[in-house]
């Protein structure tokens, strides 16, 4: 979303969602819209832990990253949970936390206005003791909260890339809160409505297929702009298999017959948009 409508664009949806908690005769600056964002964020889910900061907070805390686990669905086995809490092992110990650190750092050196769209949107980052597989996730449910989990293996340009895939479903979730996205949000999970999606490449409900999409064209944006496409990612696909199957999954959104009736006008235009950006990359740039 990011790469899609800009910064400008993304700032304003979170400034009009949070316009009822701006505070009345104050300066309009990015600290005052962010603790808004958040105050509207806390109201919106006020089971969901606050937090201190008007910036992307990394949660130490191991209860709130326990609470934060079993909402996201997140348990490692029995096994691993008792050899960390035997290790006395922290879900937030300081190597990881400077791993994170380091990638918020690298973020703003790639672009400023995409770090500062991120420190705003995302308000807090936590991780677990263990979890079967490595990887990152938002949920409908913990708006602004984002699960990480590295292994050894992954250099800080993986790191941004979950946080980038992060963002960009955290965005598409705030602006269907701005605009209508599904006008008939029950009947995604039906059968005839599964499409295919562009990360897993399975049938998956449209609402997990258009996100798919979204995140598939957003991180192929960030490595146009800065990792390039010949790197050998962990977290996510090739860019060339990630481009032909982001396109073959939009192809499967839009070819469905009550397209229009299950999208609105808004998210069809933004899937156009999207198709737009896929089709304007190189595959000859794309590696193998």
């Amino acid at each position: 979303m990011y790469f899609l409508g800009g910064a400008a664009t993304n700032l304003q949806t979170l400034m009009v969602l949070a316009q009822p908690h701006l505070p009345e005769g104050e300066p309009l600056t990015e600290r005052t819209v962010a603790r808004a964002y958040r105050s509207y964020l806390a109201e919106l889910q006020p089971d969901i832990p606050s937090t201190p900061t008007a910036e992307t907070f990394l949660v130490r805390d191991e209860s709130q990253a326990q609470f934060l686990a079993d909402l996201f669905g997140l348990h490692g086995s029995p096994a691993e949970i008792q050899e960390c809490a035997v290790a006395g092992a922290s879900s937030m110990d300081d190597g990881k936390a400077a791993f994170f650190e380091e990638g918020l750092k690298r973020l703003a050196q790639y672009d400023t206005a995409l770090s500062a769209l991120f420190q705003m949107a995302v308000k807090s980052i936590f991780s677990t003791l263990a979890s079967p597989i490595p990887g990152s996730m938002t949920v409908r449910a913990a708006l602004g909260v984002m699960w990480v989990y590295p292994i050894e293996t992954w250099a800080t340009e993986d790191l941004i890339e979950a946080y980038v895939h992060e963002l960009t479903h955290t965005l598409v979730m705030l602006d269907e809160r701005r605009f209508t996205h599904y006008p008939h949000y029950d009947e995604l999970d039906r059968e005839e409505n599964l499409v295919n999606s562009a990360i897993r490449n399975e049938k998956r409900s449209l609402f997990a297929s258009v996100h798919s999409v979204f995140v598939a064209s957003e991180l192929l944006q960030l490595r146009e702009a800065h990792h390039g496409h010949r790197m050998e990612f962990h977290i996510h696909p090739s860019s060339r298999n990630m481009r032909e199957k982001s396109l073959m999954a939009l192809e499967s959104v839009l070819a469905l017959p009550n397209i229009d009736r299950l999208a609105s006008p808004r998210l069809r235009e933004l899937l156009e948009t999207t198709g737009k950006q896929l089709d304007a990359i190189r595959p000859g740039a794309l590696g193998s």
